[in-house]
This record gives C-alpha cells, structure tokens and sequence, in this order.
C-alpha cells in the first residue's frame, strides 16, 4: 500500500476512472478526482495532494494550465498534464508552469506507472525546502534591503516599507502607490510594480490594483476591503489565485 495522495483533474469521467484504476493497481489508495477548477481547488485545500494529474483543457472559466499556477501557490505538488493537444503553442505555455511531465492521449497503464513512480521518487528524494514557506523554496530578493522599497520623488529616493503600502492603482500608464504618510504617482505599468513587489506581500486583484494582503480586513467574490477602509474590487480571472493565497474556513 503507498501513502501519497494523487489528485486527478479531467472532466472526461471514463479517462478519470481509467487513471484511478491504473494507480490503485499499482498500491495507491489515496486517490481524489475533481472534474473542474473549482472542485479541484477544493480538493487541495481540503486534502493537499503529493502529485497532481492535469487534464489541460478543462471545460469552464479555466484551463488547465491555469488551474495548473493557482495550485502551486497553494502546495508544492508536482503536476503532470494530460493532454490530446501538440499545439506548440500550448505547450509553450504549459512549460512556464515547470511541469514534471507531460502525459499525451491516449495513453496506457505502462505510461502512468513509469511517470508516477519517476516522479514521486523524485519528490521524496529531492533536497527538503524550508518548512516554513509551505514545501516551497523561500522568495531570494537580489536586493540588499529586503524589507523596503525606494520611490523617486521629485528630486529623490523616498524608503517606504513594504509593510506601508497598502495598495497599488493603475491608470492609463501611471500607477498611484497608496502608502502610510503619502500617495506616489509614477509613471509605470502594472507588470512592472508586480515584479518590484514581493509575490509573498503583494497580489494583483484586478488588472488594475494590487494590495498587500497583510491589510485586507474582510472580502467576498467582488471586492476587499482593507484595514484602511479602502475598497478595491476583485477581478473574476483573479479570485481564485486570491483565494489561494489566504488561510480560509469553510463550511463543509
């Protein structure tokens, strides 16, 4: 019997059910199936799978690439995509997301066994990470100063802490910095601010605000609202990214 829990994502029951009947012959009893992005999450939260077997085109809001990035925010499980598709262009964008493997259809039970046990293999026998970022490697700033970040005002560099900004707001080509003692309005993109604010602070809500999550006060599916009393709304294509990166409690 093999304790590692699997997950397998693909909303084709017959191809789900054949995955499951490969795995427990081979001693895996720990297996869960979700048929789309939303159950999956779930899935995740609830069970936090070892490996993940990923159906790429998912029916629904989301593929499977991009079910793919907002689960490797939430565990450090390797994914495995499963796929009809050889649209360069598909791959391409699968590859961004550093899968362990691809799996192509149709497949056998040779298929699954050999990626299943080279990949899990790998995953126990690889260098244990920090426990305290989640089973994932710690974010290295290339900076000297970690816990800041200099704003050009007029004439000069003003520090302000991370742990000061409380949101960022996009307008045009200009973004505004909403911070403790003063507001900053610079030219720069959206994508620019998300790469000079750390991913562990800062999350991108909506295509035109980022906030630190450290001052939301309270949320639901359209909007946050912060410590500040600010409101900013929540993005559909965002929210479960979002979601993914709080400690959330449920009804069952």
């Amino acid at each position: 019997m093999k304790e590692e829990r699997i997950l397998i994502v693909e909303d084709d029951v017959n191809i789900s059910e054949n995955i499951e009947e490969i795995l427990q012959l081979l001693g895996y009893v720990n297996i869960d199936i979700a048929n789309s992005a939303n159950q999956a999450i779930k899935v995740v939260k609830k069970y936090r799978p070892d490996m993940v077997f990923m159906d790429i085109k998912l029916k629904g809001d989301k593929d499977g690439i991009e079910l793919g990035e907002i689960i490797q925010q939430m565990v450090d499980a390797p994914i495995v995509y499963v796929t009809s598709y050889s649209d360069p262009a598909i791959i391409e964008r699968a590859k961004r997301t550093h899968p362990a493997g691809f799996i192509v259809k149709p497949f056998n039970s040779n298929d699954i066994h050999a990626m299943v046990e080279i990949v899990l293999y790998n995953q126990r026998t690889r260098p244990a990470m920090m426990v305290d970022h989640g089973g994932a490697a710690p974010e290295i700033s290339p900076y000297l100063v970690t816990d800041a970040v200099f704003i050009k005002a007029d004439n000069s560099f003003e520090r302000v802490s991370y742990t000061d900004i409380y949101y960022v707001e996009a307008n045009g080509n200009m973004v505004t910095i909403f911070t403790k003692n003063r507001n900053f309005t610079i030219r720069k993109s959206m994508k620019d601010m998300e790469e000079k604010l750390p991913s562990n602070l800062f999350l991108r809500v909506q295509k035109s605000f980022i906030v630190q999550l450290a001052q939301i006060e309270n949320f639901n599916t359209k909007e946050i609202t912060l410590k500040t009393n600010d409101v900013v709304p929540v993005g559909r294509q965002y929210y479960n990214s979002f979601l993914a990166k709080l400690n959330t409690i449920t009804e069952s």
